[in-house]
């Protein structure tokens, strides 16, 4: 079965995979962008295999629903299946998932790791912008102080390494801009207007409320 395929399987009725992602992920998947781990488990990024492999830690896997488990503290499929986590944005273990608010609105969000990422909130408020913010080219979009930098930025004022050097990703953005007809910002900021962390006592954003209303049952 295809890795798309197998994605889409995982995701419940309720809270299916967006027919947008499903596209962009197909397309990606045509172009050999797929890999498989030495435990025979499979996951996507937005660059061909097997350029860059190492490059970039955003990563797309097939959701396993005892992750989300592990986040509302509860195996009531009610409420689980309103999560459903499927992106990996950071080398430290932060995830970006699909919650589906009390409006019934699909929306991406941020569940760092609490390692190392603290976010906790809407990272983007439909499909459409969060491809846009993967075409930027990022290697993380775990760490909010970077959103005001573009990735040249970052590379510049960090590495010391030209072997560090993560280049965007040609193909994704040329399916962005061109197939869906989306405009790529230069950095983060442009689409990601606010975010928080996990450790604040109060925040007016939904999912924070939702996950916190969850983990004080």
């Amino acid at each position: 079965m295809k890795f798309t395929d197998d994605m889409a399987a995982a995701f419940p009725k309720r809270n299916p995979l967006p027919d947008v992602l499903r596209q962009a992920l197909e397309f990606i998947e045509e172009h050999g962008c797929v890999r498989t781990r030495p435990d025979g488990n499979r996951y996507m990024t937005v660059y061909p295999a097997p350029e860059y492999d190492d490059m970039t830690h955003l990563a797309f896997h097939v959701p396993d629903p005892s992750d989300t488990a592990g986040w509302t503290h509860c195996n009531d499929s009610e409420v689980n299946d309103r999560l459903v986590i499927f992106l990996r944005t950071g080398g430290d273990g932060s995830w970006a998932g699909l919650w589906l608010d009390d409006d019934g609105q699909q929306r991406i969000v941020h569940l760092g790791s609490g390692s190392g990422s603290v976010m906790l909130c809407v990272l983007t408020d439909n499909m459409e912008d969060l491809l846009r913010l993967l075409a930027i080219g990022y290697a993380d979009l775990c760490w909010p102080d970077n959103f005001e930098r573009t990735p040249d930025d970052i590379f510049e004022e960090e590495s010391d390494d030209d072997d560090d050097y993560t280049p965007p990703p040609l193909l994704f953005q040329d399916y962005v801009e061109a197939t869906l007809g989306l405009s790529i910002p230069e950095r983060a900021s442009e689409i990601v207007l606010s975010t928080v962390g996990m450790d604040e006592e109060e925040s007016d954003d939904p999912f924070w409320n939702w996950i916190k209303g969850l983990q004080r049952w």
